[in-house]
């Protein structure tokens, strides 16, 4: 035996415990996952969802589109969306065809460039692009060329898809919810609804609220700062109301308003006036108030509804009637909590017949990976 050779012998004898290790336990491991991969955790329509198929969807997921996986019960949550989606899905597709329901496209569109948060704007800003017309300053700014904004565009139209089956199933199922309430073959569960209620009770505001009379001057007047200042001189001063009410609107029917607003906290651009008038009861004098525009409902000559807008302005109000926030009563809140549980209890209808069947012991549980990152890797 040459030296080298005595010297590959030795070393082999010396790996060989941790080859013999390595032969034992790799396929075994191997054979693990894929028994795992295996397993089956449900069934739709007689077809098999194993463990394997719900990683797989979880991993293909945009890093933003994913949800937080920490618990079994994240795992169960996600697994149940997915069963929904592959009943309602098909569910809105065959019904928008029929035309019993409908999502406009635009719609979907809009709400996949509200799911980027600060890229919205500029993702609606390259959809309503040509690209075939001469580069722009903004185009510049972004560093958009022709192919970029093709590109940009495809993937656009590719998660609109996504989105729009998704609303058209939603929308199917409420659909037929609707149509087995009115049937009479589904009333809404009154234990649910009233546990909705206790859970929830807090998402149910009657918003506070205020009725007015006030003297309005649109900020189109150069000079309406100052026109609300002197109405709310005089009125300090001692002039009657009604007095001044007369003479303004002998002026201008417009500089006199009755109106009633909403103290609604997802509409920023009314705080600062909520912050002079909250808590005002009748008959209270505020002002002047810089009040942003909005919207009222109105009467046309032929009595019906239309929506009236009214201008930013600057006024001089006096409160007529105010109610506080307040939760809603149960009473109350059922028109909001009724359709919700009507549509859970036909999508629990459509999973039934469906043959829905979900094995959770062949869940596991990600806490004992520690992170998000390690459970998708299992």
């Amino acid at each position: 035996m040459t030296r080298h050779n005595a010297h590959l012998t030795a070393a082999l004898l010396l790996a060989l415990p941790l080859l013999l290790v390595i032969a034992a336990f790799t396929p075994f491991s191997c054979m693990q996952i894929a028994e795992k991969d295996n397993l089956v955790i449900a069934e739709v329509d007689n077809e098999n969802i194993t463990r394997g198929d719900l990683f797989r969807i979880l991993r293909n997921m945009e890093d933003t589109e994913r949800p937080e996986i920490a618990t079994k019960s994240d795992l169960l949550r996600v697994l149940n969306q997915i069963i929904d989606e592959r009943i309602s899905i098909p569910l809105g597709q065959q019904l928008s065809k029929e035309g019993k329901i409908n999502v406009p496209r635009e719609a979907a569109r809009e709400r996949y460039f509200q799911s980027k948060g600060d890229d919205a704007e500029e993702l609606r800003y390259i959809y309503n692009l040509n690209e075939k017309e001469a580069k722009t300053e903004l185009m510049e700014v972004y560093d958009l060329t022709p192919e970029i904004i093709r590109a940009r565009k495809d993937v656009i139209e590719i998660k609109t898809d996504i989105i729009l089956e998704k609303m058209q199933g939603r929308q199917a199922v409420a659909y037929l919810a609707m149509q087995d309430f009115q049937a009479g073959t589904l009333q809404p569960d009154e234990a649910v609804v009233q546990r909705e209620y206790d859970l929830r009770k807090n998402e149910f505001i009657n918003f506070e609220w205020m009725s007015f009379r006030a003297f309005r001057f649109p900020t189109a007047i150069p000079e309406a700062p100052e026109l609300a200042a002197k109405v709310r001189g005089r009125l300090d001063a001692g002039e009657p109301w009604d007095q001044l009410e007369s003479e303004y609107l002998a002026l201008n029917p417009d500089f006199v308003i009755e109106s009633e607003i909403e103290n609604n906290p997802t509409l920023q651009r009314f705080r600062s006036f909520w912050e002079h008038a909250s808590g005002a009861q009748a008959p209270s004098v505020l002002g002047p108030l810089y009040l942003p525009a909005y919207q009222v409902m109105a009467q046309d000559a032929q009595g019906r509804p239309q929506p009236v807008q009214m201008p930013d302005s600057y006024i001089v109000l006096k409160v007529l009637e105010s109610r506080p926030e307040r939760v809603k009563t149960l009473d109350e809140a059922k028109p909001l909590i009724v359709p919700e549980v009507l549509i859970t209890q036909e999508m629990e209808k459509l999973r039934q017949e469906h043959g829905v069947k979900i094995y959770e012991d062949n869940l596991f549980d990600p806490a004992q990976f520690g992170s998000r990152e390690g459970a998708l890797r299992y």
